[in-house]
C-alpha cells in the first residue's frame, strides 16, 4: 500500500517512536474524517494524486480529540495493473 521509499520512512519513524516510548503501543482513534481530492498529475511514468485528509483524532483514551490536516501523495503506474500506493505524507497542522 506504500512505495518502497515511503515504507522505509515509516519503518524509521516507528523505530524512533518505539525508542522514545519504551515500546508502548500507540493507538489512534479517528473520530471524524474528511477527504478532498486536490488534483491528479500525469508524470513521466506514473499518475500522482494529492488528497487532503482532515478531521479529528484521539491518541489518548482519556483525552479529547485533536484536529489534524494532512496531504497524502499517491502514485499509480501509467502502464500495468497495479493500484495506487502512498508515496508521501505531509502534515499541514
Amino acid at each position: 500500500m506504500m512505495t518502497d521509499d515511503m515504507l522505509a520512512q515509516i519503518k524509521t519513524q516507528l523505530a524512533d517512536r518505539e525508542s522514545h516510548t519504551g515500546g508502548v503501543t500507540n493507538k489512534t482513534e479517528v473520530v471524524m474524517l474528511n477527504a478532498q481530492l486536490l488534483g491528479i498529475e500525469e508524470l513521466n511514468d506514473v499518475y500522482m494524486a494529492s488528497v487532503e485528509f482532515s478531521g479529528m483524532i484521539r491518541e489518548d483514551a482519556s483525552a479529547g480529540a485533536s484536529p489534524f490536516r494532512e496531504v497524502w501523495n499517491m502514485t499509480k503506474p501509467r502502464s500495468g495493473g497495479s493500484g495506487w500506493l502512498v508515496a508521501g505524507v505531509q502534515a499541514l497542522q
